[in-house]
């Protein structure tokens, strides 16, 4: 048995704990918060009068998250009732509608433009043939270019509706930043999916409970040990393996796993001074971040969408920022009423301030819904929410070059973009460097 310590409690360092532990190691967590679950977690938020449970951001998964929802099966959780579970689709506000029904691939999609509204026949075409290429070309890009390359050719609404939508949903920037190849990625595991890939899958209680609480519960269950509000401030190389320090305390593990962020990592492997690291510190420093803003409005009870979701027609330079808008009260009946709307790529949104900015997203909601004004708001912004997924963007493998150092988290290289499952990925990814190296238990 190897002791290994895992640094950062997010569900990418959860998961890679889950698979130690599981697989006989003994593992202690550092996480500097004071609660689990990293970019995904619940917070208590006043709107008006009252509190609520919610998250720090608003998320959404889809049915090919295979490796998430095995997580969360591993921790003790009920996908079927943590989740709610819906037909892929794409609806505004204005009628146009995209929705596929649970067939094999790729005759959902033809099924669903079959029945879209608001697209005519040839962007119909036009967003078929588009999958059949992909699926005849393996989903493999021949170089790694901007996501918009990829519908250069497209009719322009089937562009602004469906695939800058998926786009942003999935990759959370505009088509002109993201890699084409992960976005291919993406839409290979969910379009070009089995049965059930392409549903979309919706948290209805907060992220804690779906999974990161769980998980810590397991883990405890294992015998191993979460230590919050304790940060890592220094690695150093030791005989029998790591020398981690943390709130001035030293000791030593034979294996370190850093499911951190790309700059966070980057400042504990430089400042180990270790030649064989600056690669890998150089790398890191290279990714770029991005924030992501879920805008809170609370209205009168009575007050529901028509769909649990609804995507948003956005235009920035016209005051309009939200993309997507969630019914809590349709996953949540305590929540009745409250509405989340999320602005990814949201650095220019988030100039104007938070008070602003929610006034603008309900603006937004009463012209296209036609919702009176909220009865308050509130603003959670995660200015390094998620990694800029750019063409060619190079990250370190989750082995780094010096024995018993590994890497999880958006630090490391994988072939998702830095969504929930692309963290969960690369903990697993992590784990099993590990097991590899050191054995199971």
């Amino acid at each position: 048995m190897a002791r290994i310590a895992v640094i950062g409690a997010g569900w990418s360092g959860l998961a890679c704990a889950l698979e130690l532990t599981r697989h006989g190691h003994e593992v202690v967590v550092f996480e500097a918060a004071p609660q689990v679950g990293g970019r995904a977690r619940a917070v208590r938020l006043a709107l008006g009068d009252r509190e609520f449970t919610l998250d720090n951001g608003q998320h959404l998964l889809i049915g090919a998250y295979t490796e998430t929802l095995r997580q969360m099966a591993a921790a003790g959780v009920d996908a079927a009732a943590a989740l709610l579970r819906l037909p892929f689709e794409i609806r505004y506000p204005d009628g146009f509608a995209v929705r596929a029904p649970r067939l094999p691939a790729p005759l959902h999609l033809a099924a669903a433009l079959a029945t879209a509204r608001g697209l005519g026949w040839s962007a119909r075409r036009a967003a078929l043939a588009f999958v059949l290429r992909w699926r005849r070309r393996r989903w493999q890009a021949a170089a790694d270019v901007p996501a918009a390359a990829l519908f250069a050719d497209a009719p322009p609404p089937l562009v602004r509706r469906l695939w800058r939508s998926l786009c942003i949903a999935a990759l959370n920037v505009e088509l002109a930043d993201a890699s084409a190849q992960l976005l291919l990625n993406v839409l290979r595991d969910s379009l070009n999916g089995g049965s059930g890939a392409a549903d979309l899958l919706i948290p209805r209680g907060d992220l804690t409970q779906t999974f990161a609480g769980p998980a810590a519960d397991t883990l405890a269950s294992r015998g191993a040990e979460i230590r919050l509000r304790s940060p890592v401030q220094a690695l150093a190389q030791a005989a029998a393996g790591w020398r981690v320090e943390s709130r001035g305390r030293a000791e030593v593990a034979a294996a370190v796993v850093l499911a951190l962020p790309p700059d966070r990592a980057a400042d504990l492997l430089g400042a180990a001074g270790c030649p064989e690291l600056e690669a890998a510190v150089a790398a890191l420093r290279s990714v770029r971040s991005a924030p992501i803003a879920t805008v809170y409005l609370r209205y009168p009870a009575r007050v529901r969408l028509p769909r649990p979701l609804l995507a948003l027609l956005d235009d920035p330079a016209a005051g309009r920022f939200g993309q997507w808008v969630f019914d809590r009260g349709h996953l949540d009946a305590a929540h009745a009423g409250v509405l989340s709307v999320v602005v990814s790529a949201a650095a220019s949104a988030l100039e104007r301030g938070a008070q602003r900015l929610a006034a603008t997203v309900a603006a937004q909601l009463t012209d296209d819904l036609g919702l009176p004004p909220p009865l308050a708001s509130a603003v959670i912004a995660e200015k390094r929410a998620t990694i800029v997924p750019a063409p060619g963007l190079r990250r370190p493998p989750p082995r780094l070059p010096l024995p018993g150092l590994y890497l999880a988290g958006d630090a490391a290289a994988s072939d998702y973009p830095s969504t929930l499952e692309g963290s969960v990925r690369a903990g697993v990814a992590a784990a099993a460097a590990v097991i590899g190296d050191f054995g199971p238990a």
